[in-house]
């Protein structure tokens, strides 16, 4: 095999580790709660919290936030 083979190769290993958090950032609205969370000033928020910075009801912040959590 040659060397750009090996590294596609790679490349399409560690694709596929991250498969599932490229599918759950593929949303808008979860794509907005991951930078209200990154933009957060400490480690952690409640749902409510993540509501008042979103358009988001709570119901839809925790079930995004299952998803993100379940794709790691």
């Amino acid at each position: 095999m040659d060397e750009c083979f090996k590294q596609r190769k790679q490349i399409a290993k560690e694709f596929k580790t991250y498969q599932k958090v490229f599918i759950a950032l593929g949303d808008e609205n979860r794509q907005q709660i991951f930078l209200v969370l990154l933009e957060h000033d400490k480690i952690g928020m409640r749902v409510p919290e993540i509501t008042e910075k979103t358009h988001l009801s709570r119901p839809a912040v925790s079930h995004h936030l299952k998803i993100l959590k379940d794709a790691g």
